[in-house]
């Protein structure tokens, strides 16, 4: 998959296009992108999808901007796993939020990017203060000879599927039901930094991951994931939130929240190292203890769930710690 940053770097061809913001690639997102691919195929065309970074709200309105689903290069990385031949990432700017709409669309069906075909969700809207919507870019494709798709938003659940609402299923712990959504675990991507080094004085050493600014990660609890470093997968338990065991103030407990992994079987220095958390299965709420020994005593109780989980991308004991 070539990837453009700017028109003036796409080449002059036919395509069909397929657009939107497409945080978290659901598989909304894939119907509409996998639409594109097909219609290409079968015109001998190229398939492009136009995306946009940062996402729109960042710029239109700063406050209600989301926290995201996909870090530009995991967007890139997932939307490239769909056979897409081209991606195109505008910036989006100041000046181009307050683009008319009249001039999104001629851009869209200029000569250079040479769109025959338009495919969109039914929900989207372009230019200066949203002001096109589908029906709009349906008549100016009308007018040009191109034609244009809306694709209405798909179900699952009997609702439709949105990011806002896997956003907020993240946030519950509903991972099985973010799993359907997304056709692949949710995770979050991030470093390997210091951090109080109380799980080695447990016997339970912890991997603290600093997550990527601004990205989404599930709400508080203790959770079964593949800790990924590279390509290879690790069985983990990781706890998000504020160790409440340990806090001895309100303000400790206002801190921002801490994700903390403790890999099976594993006693590597993991320091500075990117590592991405698939996560599997919310195993049960973070608690606070009264005594530390209460805390261990549950740390080897999730441990012993962890080895009774067969859901991990790999197998766990020695053969895990050989890594």
């Amino acid at each position: 998959m070539r990837v453009y940053r700017s028109i003036d770097e796409v080449p002059a061809d036919a395509r069909v296009v397929a657009i939107g913001t497409f945080d978290g690639v659901h598989v909304g997102h894939q119907h509409i992108i996998g639409d594109a691919v097909d219609a290409a195929r079968k015109q001998g065309l190229r398939s492009m999808v136009i995306t946009f970074h940062p996402h729109p709200l960042c710029v239109i309105a700063p406050d209600k901007c989301p926290p995201i689903l996909t870090p530009l290069n995991v967007k890139t990385d997932l939307i490239g796993q769909l056979d897409v031949d081209e991606l195109l990432i505008i910036p989006f700017t100041d000046e181009f939020s307050h683009l008319p709409r009249e001039q999104f669309c001629a851009m869209l069906f200029s000569s250079n990017l040479g769109a025959r075909e338009v495919i969109v969700g039914s929900n989207f809207r372009f230019g200066f203060k949203a002001g096109g919507d589908t029906d709009y870019l349906r008549e100016y494709g009308r007018q040009q000879g191109m034609e244009v798709r809306a694709e209405p938003l798909i179900t699952a659940g009997g609702k439709p599927i949105s990011s806002t609402r896997i956003r907020n299923l993240l946030v519950e712990g509903s991972l099985e039901e973010v799993r359907e959504i997304l056709s692949r675990p949710p995770s979050t991507h991030g470093k390997v930094v210091h951090g109080d080094k109380r799980g080695r004085t447990m016997g339970v050493r912890t991997a603290n991951v600093e997550a990527m600014v601004e990205c989404i990660f599930p709400g508080r609890g203790v959770y079964l994931a593949d800790l990924y470093i590279g390509n290879d997968a690790y069985a983990c338990l990781v706890n998000i939130g504020h160790n409440p065991t340990f806090c001895s103030t309100d303000e400790d407990v206002k801190e921002k929240m801490r994700i903390e992994a403790h890999i099976l079987d594993f006693d590597r220095n993991l320091y500075g190292f990117n590592v991405r958390i698939d996560f599997l299965k919310r195993l049960r709420d973070e608690m606070k203890f009264d005594d530390p020994q209460d805390l261990i005593a549950q740390i080897k109780q999730d441990i012993a769930a962890a080895r009774a989980y067969d859901g991990f991308a790999v197998r766990r004991g020695q053969e895990l710690a050989r890594g």
